[in-house]
């Protein structure tokens, strides 16, 4: 029979200790959602700024990046986001727990939908912090490519590395009304790909979602599974 193990207990069984996710912000992020890229307004269920008050935070001029940006005059100051907020929650965590060990996770919206290169700074410095030992990232299944999973794979080899999907339902007509912006072919298409790299991927799955019955959510989880999705969050 397959183990199945919590979080706490995987990273307490790899690593021997408690291993504490530091979650990070970075201003300038979006989602293709969001931007007009695939759709406007974002998922009917997300409010970013609820769970990262930072955010709150906008730059003067609503600077955002995509893939496609050619320049990014917020780096600094989303490298010294990366510092700080680390910083911030690794002190709180190892006062209140004694942690030793955190991966930096990068939370909020889509954290591949940037170019390249700044995604290897921001996600170098969170790795140049003490004690962190790895990286999760956020996104969604339609703002990878080779090219990022490529890196990510070899970042792998010296580290804890995570890719999170938010796959939350595998019904196209649900999907289509939280606004999700892309279809399930895709979202299997992506994580069987980010897979193929020998990246870890955990997939996201909201539990309740308008007009889904208990069978609906029970595939979900059925699909995530046969696609060898390492973890599963399940959002009530």
């Amino acid at each position: 029979m397959r183990e199945i193990l919590t979080a706490g207990r995987y990273f307490r069984k790899k690593f021997g200790c408690n291993v504490y996710k530091t979650p990070i912000s970075v201003l300038g992020f979006t989602c293709p959602n969001i931007d007009g890229k695939v759709a406007k307004g974002g998922c009917t269920f997300c409010e970013n700024e609820s769970f990262s008050p930072n955010l709150a935070q906008k730059t003067s001029k609503k600077f955002y990046l995509s893939p496609e940006s050619v320049e990014n005059p917020l780096l600094e100051r989303q490298l010294e986001q990366v510092r700080s907020q680390y910083k911030y929650t690794k002190n709180r965590l190892a006062k209140k727990f004694g942690a030793k060990k955190f991966i930096a996770y990068f939370q909020s919206f889509t954290n591949t939908y940037a170019p390249l290169d700044t995604l290897k700074a921001l996600y170098e410095e969170a790795l140049a912090q003490e004690d962190c030992i790895g990286l999760s990232i956020g996104t969604r299944t339609d703002s990878v490519n080779d090219e990022v999973l490529a890196y990510l794979k070899e970042l792998a080899k010296d580290h804890e590395v995570w890719v999170e999907y938010g796959i939350q339902s595998v019904y196209d007509e649900t999907l289509k009304a939280i606004n999700r912006g892309h279809s399930v072919a895709n979202i299997k298409e992506w994580i069987l790909r980010t897979k193929a790299y020998g990246l870890n991927v955990c997939g996201h799955l909201i539990f309740g979602l308008p007009g889904e019955t208990q069978e609906m959510m029970l595939d979900s989880v059925t699909a995530s599974i046969e696609w060898k999705v390492d973890s599963l969050k399940i959002h009530p």
